[in-house]
């Protein structure tokens, strides 16, 4: 599994999911010392294995479209379980636990998770409920979650927070909302090293574009659009992955 650093800013991906977030936010302010202090400790330290509590969280996380370059999910990192409470409180209520700073490490902990999660995750194919709140969606809607759909986000490509990005995205909100360092799918090459992304979807999914005698690439525009629109349901499909899909070939779930 590829990975590569924070390319954008939380507040350009905070826009991008919610079209408000003033840029105000990236002043310095006093904010929680305690909560960096912890979540830092968690990005400079070796991962612990992904536990039950970890799974808990993974599943309440709701799934963004990012508009950055060609598109790709990711989450809102202001409130990225939707809903009105904050984060820590959603958080703290899921997990029955009245210690903030241990609801903080283990957000913090799902945020480097989250890559190798997706990369190995299993989830038989078929008909899934998408949640009430998901992307406008109406309640009733459901998804048709495809082998297609699992392999595409096996070989996504995340662009991570580094430590040298931390300090930005541990600044606060004026109104007092944490920004949390999550990972979000690379809107410029999703799958590869092109940024015309059809190419490398295609090669992954077994079907690669021909090419004509000079070697370049033969582009019918119906291949290129129905491509388009498969990467366009990885936002949905990545959704039922979290709240579905069971972790596979990665480090044994801790009691």
């Amino acid at each position: 599994m590829k990975r590569r650093l924070l390319i954008s800013t939380l507040s350009t991906l905070a826009v991008a999911a919610t079209g408000s977030l003033s840029w105000s936010w990236l002043r310095k302010r006093p904010g929680s010392t305690e909560r960096r202090s912890v979540i830092q400790t968690v990005f400079s330290q070796a991962l612990p294995p992904l536990s039950a509590q970890h799974l808990q969280l993974i599943r309440l996380l709701r799934v963004q479209w990012m508009p950055i370059e060609s598109g790709a999910p990711g989450f809102d990192p202001v409130q990225p379980f939707g809903g009105d409470l904050s984060t820590l409180d959603t958080a703290q209520q899921v997990l029955r636990s009245h210690d903030p700073a241990l609801s903080t490490r283990l957000l913090a902990e799902v945020c480097l998770w989250l890559p190798e999660f997706v990369a190995n995750a299993t989830l038989a194919p078929g008909r899934y409920a998408l949640p009430p709140d998901f992307s406008d969606q109406a309640p009733d809607s459901s998804f048709d979650f495809r082998p297609e759909h699992l392999t595409l986000l096996h070989a996504a490509l995340w662009r991570e927070v580094g430590t040298d990005d931390l300090p930005y995205v541990l600044a606060e909100e004026e109104d007092g909302q944490a920004i949390w360092p999550l990972p979000y799918i690379d809107g410029k090459r999703p799958y590869g090293d092109r940024s015309y992304y059809q190419i490398d979807m295609a090669d992954i999914l077994g079907k690669p574009y021909a090419r004509n005698a000079q070697g370049q690439y033969i582009l019918p525009p119906q291949k290129d659009e129905a491509l388009k629109q498969l990467h366009l349901q990885t936002q949905a499909a990545l959704q039922i992955l979290l709240m579905h899909g069971t972790p596979s070939g990665i480090r044994s779930l801790a009691t």
